[in-house]
Order: C-alpha cells, then sequence, then structure tokens
C-alpha cells in the first residue's frame, strides 16, 4: 500500500509529522509512506528511514503533479485540510482521498478532544482501519551530524553539556514569556547552575526583534555574549532549520515557550521547560511531564474561549499578560535545577 500523508502547516506541526510516521510505520510496515510538507519546514524529516518520498508544496504544480501521478498512489491523505492542498490531493491522482478536518465536529465524532498527536492517529485509524501505536516525534541525525552539533558549540568554546538553549520563539506574541524574564533566568542558570544560556535564532524578524529586546535586557543586568572564551551567553542568528536541529541535539536542554523549536528539542531526545500562557498545555504538550515539564498557571478566568482552554487575543491589557508575568524566574529556576541533575 502506497500512502501520501500531506500537512500544509507550521515547523512545530510539521515536527509532530514525525511522530505520526513512526506510529504508521511501526504498526503497518507493509505501508510505503510518501510526504507532502512545506519547503521550509521539510528539512525536520531529512534522514527519516520510514520516508519513501519528499514533496514540497512549494514546488510548481507543472513539475509536482506528474511525480504524484506517476506513483499511482493508494491514499493522498491530507491531515489538516486546507483548500490548496484540497485541490491537490484531487489532482494528483490516487485512488482515493480523505481530508482531515480538525475542528469542533471532527471533536465530537472522535468523543474527546485531541492532543497533538492524536488528531493524526485518529484520522489514520478511522481511514486505514485497525489501530497505531503512540510514538514520540523523531528527528534522525546522521552520526557525522551529530558530530557537527558538537562542533557548533565548540566554536564558542563550550561543551554543549554545560548548554540551555533559550526558546524565545512562538506563534504570536502573547505566547512568548516577557524578555526580563528570560534575562533573569540566563543570569540565575549562570550562578547557581553554572550553565551557558544560548539564543539561537532563525531568519524571522519577528524573532530576531525579540531577541534583541532579551539581548539589551541581558546586557542591562551585566551579562555580555560570548567572544572567544569571555562572556555570559551565545547569541546567534541565521541558523536554518537543519542546523538548529544539529545544535540542539548536542545541548543539555531547552527552556522557552511553546514553539516549534520546543518540538524539535523534543525529537532530538534533549529534555524541555515549556512556558505555557495562553493556552493550556493539554493539546499542544503532548508529552510526558516528568521527562519535559511544563509551567503553566491554571484557573484564569481570563481563558475564556474553548470551555476555558485558551485566549486567543492578540495583546493583552486588561489582564497585563499575567499568565505569563506571574511565572516568575525565581519560582521555575530550582524546578529546572532539580529536573536536570535527576536527569544527569
Amino acid at each position: 500500500m502506497k500512502v501520501l500523508l500531506a500537512k500544509r502547516r507550521a515547523l512545530g506541526d510539521t515536527v509532530l509529522l514525525s511522530a505520526t510516521i513512526e506510529s504508521l510505520a511501526r504498526t503497518r510496515p507493509e505501508v510505503e509512506i510518501s510526504v507532502l510538507v512545506p519547503a521550509a519546514f521539510a528539512a525536520v524529516l531529512e534522514g527519516n528511514p520510514h520516508i519513501r518520498a519528499l514533496y514540497t508544496f512549494e514546488e510548481s504544480w507543472l513539475s509536482l503533479l506528474p511525480r504524484l501521478r506517476s506513483e499511482r498512489f493508494d491514499y493522498f491523505l491530507q491531515l489538516h485540510a486546507s483548500p490548496r492542498a484540497r485541490w491537490l490531493a484531487y489532482l494528483a491522482g490516487a485512488h482515493a482521498v480523505a481530508l482531515h478536518y480538525q475542528n469542533a465536529e471532527t471533536e465530537k465524532a472522535y468523543g474527546k478532544h485531541p492532543n497533538a498527536l492524536e488528531w493524526d492517529l485518529f484520522f489514520l485509524k478511522g481511514v486505514l482501519g485497525g489501530s497505531l501505536e503512540p510514538c514520540a516525534p523523531r528527528i534522525y541525525l546522521q552520526e557525522d551530524e551529530k558530530r557537527q552539533g558538537r562542533t557548533f558549540w565548540g566554536g564558542w568554546g563550550e561543551d554543549g553539556s554545560r548548554v540551555v538553549v533559550l526558546g524565545l520563539g512562538a506563534s504570536r506574541s502573547t505566547k512568548r514569556w516577557p524578555p526580563a524574564h528570560f534575562a533573569r533566568l540566563a543570569e540565575l542558570l549562570r550562578e547557581r547552575m553554572n550553565l551557558i544560556p544560548a539564543i539561537l535564532c532563525g531568519p524571522g524578524e519577528e524573532e530576531a526583534h525579540f531577541a534583541g529586546r532579551v539581548v539589551d535586557e541581558l546586557r542591562a543586568l551585566g551579562l555580555r555574549p560570548l567572544e572567544g572564551k569571555k562572556g555570559d551567553f551565545i547569541y546567534t542568528a541565521g541558523l536554518s532549520v537543519r542546523q538548529l536541529a544539529l545544535a540542539l541535539g548536542a545541548a543539555r536542554a531547552y527552556v522557552g515557550n511553546d514553539s516549534g523549536p520546543k518540538h524539535m528539542a523534543v525529537a532530538v531526545g534533549i529534555p524541555t521547560f515549556t512556558f505555557f500562557g495562553p493556552e493550556d498545555p493539554v493539546e499542544w504538550h503532548p508529552y510526558s511531564r516528568a521527562e519535559h515539564p511544563v509551567f503553566f498557571l491554571p484557573g484564569l478566568r481570563c481563558r475564556a474561549e474553548d470551555n476555558g482552554r485558551w485566549c486567543g487575543i492578540p495583546e493583552c491589557m486588561a489582564e497585563r499578560h499575567r499568565c505569563m508575568q506571574d511565572l516568575a524566574p525565581l519560582d521555575v529556576i530550582e524546578p529546572i535545577r532539580l529536573a536536570l541533575e535527576r536527569r544527569a
């Protein structure tokens, strides 16, 4: 059986797709899996031994459609239905097309609110039958890539086992921990644990702007960027998705916002500590809380949407963003220290 899994979403969704692929490969080894994802995030699936072919949405339809039609897929499964991909699904020539809509009606049919991994598994079970074994996301790094990751930190004069990556990214501003909090946490990581905080930025302008604010707060505390073997923190920008994966794979831990890099950190096997504010982690943190703790203030009345599970406002004024502001650095540093010591 030949199956094409299509998902046109963000970085985190593409990383989570690796868990779906892992589940399908383990449970249904007779299925040949091909994947169609955004080109910007395809690198997280490179080297995955369960993927027969990797396609991207950005390829011209004049070249993409003939390639897809020549495969004669048994199923074109669109895991998160979108208008453009829907037309592509019907034109790709698969014997069967199934579209998955992640909405309240689908949730009602499933009988529960699925987490980020269950949405795909419930859908595939309905289409292909049988059951699927849940798996964690995984980014496959080759041995030479792991060496490159260690070399990356070595270029700063540091061993990756002493580096904690600060995850500043987020899909919207209200999901970001405040810049001053990140700076104070970096100071505490240095003072109490002798660890090196690192800020790694991709090409996005919004993320770079936020990182600049964090760096300004760090400088206000008297901390300086690492140059040669002198300095207090690492800051670099312009990393590709694959370079970020290599660096994360050689780091001690990830501490930061719920974001694509958080899921990448889980997928390369390092511990994560995630700050959740406007959204309850029940859906977007489908991981063991013992291995991957979260910091979250439950029961806030300002989370008024979706039965109190989340708040979707773009900017918080009335509540002064207290879902994130009230997660104080001094409250989180000790749980982080204890968890890393247990893991060591």
